[in-house]
Order: structure tokens, then sequence, then C-alpha cells
């Protein structure tokens, strides 16, 4: 046996994994210290936004993961409203809408207590395990619940049930709209932290002085439709308060590249929002 050619192969082998060692040491140092530089750059940007009287609460900096996701805007629910009791269902357009026969008392002070059990119920409300409460779209008389998909929710009045409540704290009708078949394009890609998705909206001037961020949260909104089906893309959704106003308006960033999405009516069914 060739002792002195076994030498050599092994002498070639340990340098060639010192210098992969080498390398990917070097590249994390790299990607450490750019992580130190844009946390440092973060926090000097949430300064400046503070600097200019923009309220703004604490801030996650954690990168999520989300998907590509599409639906099927179909008729099931016209399909299937023959079988909702003690009220008055009817399908516009691609929207059920739905008058209570006799007002249903909700808790004054959690409807939402309230109503997740009767979603529970298919009688009452079809799909209804299929929704998830929206604290932030939802106002004293408005009780929001957007449709669920893939560990998040859907900000879209095409997957969104809405409850009237009357002055007595009753719901008194509903509106519900509905998507088929929620399923994953892609496999999940990781997207940008809340802290980024502000800092963008403020660098594209989106953001007003004398404003107060209300809230933000990740879900997915529409990208765009092909025939009956929809594509969703993961969102950064961000409500912005003027001082000395009850109205906030929705700001919207692609979760995945940062770029801004200017939709108006599409996405929610409105773009500005009452508080409670």
């Amino acid at each position: 046996m060739n002792f002195r050619r076994i030498e050599i192969i092994f002498l070639v082998t340990f340098i060639a994994i010192d210098i992969f060692l080498f390398g990917m040491f070097k590249k994390n140092m790299d990607m450490q210290a750019d992580n130190v530089s844009q946390g440092d750059s973060d926090s000097v940007i949430v300064k400046e936004m503070r600097n200019d009287q923009i309220k703004v609460g604490n801030l996650s900096k954690k990168n999520e993961t989300a998907f590509y996701i599409s639906g099927e805007q179909s008729d099931v629910l016209r399909n299937q409203m023959g079988q909702l009791v003690n009220q008055t269902p009817q399908f516009v357009g691609h929207e059920l809408e739905s008058e209570l026969k006799q007002p249903i008392t909700v808790d004054k002070n959690n409807p939402r207590k309230s109503i997740d059990k009767l979603l529970t119920d298919s009688t009452f409300v079809l799909f209804g395990d299929q929704y998830v409460y929206s604290k932030n779209l939802s106002t004293s008389r408005n009780i929001v619940y957007n449709q669920k998909a893939m560990g998040s929710s859907i900000y879209s009045s095409e997957a969104q049930i809405r409850f009237t409540l009357n002055s007595n704290y009753q719901i008194v009708s509903y509106t519900q709209s509905y998507l088929q078949g929620i399923k994953s394009l892609r496999e999940s890609s990781e997207t940008i932290s809340e802290t980024r998705a502000l800092i963008w909206l403020y660098q594209y001037n989106e953001i007003p002085n004398n404003t107060t961020v209300a809230w933000a949260s990740l879900g997915y909104t529409k990208l765009l439709s092909i025939d009956g089906n929809r594509v969703f893309i993961p969102t950064w959704i961000i409500a912005i308060r003027p001082q000395n106003s009850t109205q906030v308006q929705l700001k919207r960033i692609n979760a995945f590249t940062g770029g801004i999405i200017k939709q108006t009516d599409e996405n929610l069914k409105n773009n500005q929002t009452s508080m409670n």
C-alpha cells in the first residue's frame, strides 16, 4: 500500500475541512455583525419615530414563518344555509346575510365569550369552528371573526363573519363569507419582523407625525384573483390613529418582501374602523 499517497489524501482532506470551517466561522461572524448593525439601526429609527411624536409600544423583533396560500370562492354557504334555524338567511353575491328571528343576548363585557359558544352550533352559523375572533377589527356594535388559515387568519371581507349588535347587546343579524379548500402553494418562508415592518412603513412616509400605532398583526391578505380562486400572501397589517381621533387607518406591508401594499377596499370591509 502506498502510505505516502494516503498521507497526502488525508492532508488535502484536512486542509479542505479547515477551509470550509473557517468559511463557515467567517460567515457566522459576518451575520452576527450584520444583525447587531441592523439592531442598532432599528433602535435609532424607532427613537426617531418617537421624536416625531409617533407613539409606538413594545415591538417584536422575531421573524415568523408563513406561506403563500389559496382558497376557492364557492356557493357552499348557499347550498347549506337551509340547515340554519331561527333566522332568515339570504345569499347575496358570495355572501350570506341573515336576520335573526329572535335577538340573542351576549355578555356585555365579553361578547366574544358568548359568540364563541354559538359558533359551535352548525344550525346557527355554518363552519363556525373555522373562524377566530378579531379584537382589532371589532367594535362595540360589530363583532368580527376572520377565517383561519395555516396558523394565522385571513384579513379579507371574503373570509369573515360580522355580527351586528343592538344597544341591548343582542345579536340581531350577521353576514358571512367563506373560502373553501384553503391550502399552501409552497413551503413556508421566513417573514420580516413586526419592528422591521413598522420601520419600513415609516420610511415610506406612510406614518404621519403625531400619530399612535394602535396595533399590528400578521395575517393573510389577497394578492390576486384567478376566476373563483384567491391567492393570499402574509401581510403585516398596521393600524395608525391620529391624535385626538377615534378612527384608525389600516396600512399593509408584504411580510416577505417588505413592500407596501396599496389596495383600496379589497382585503378588508373598511379601510378605516372606529375603536371601542
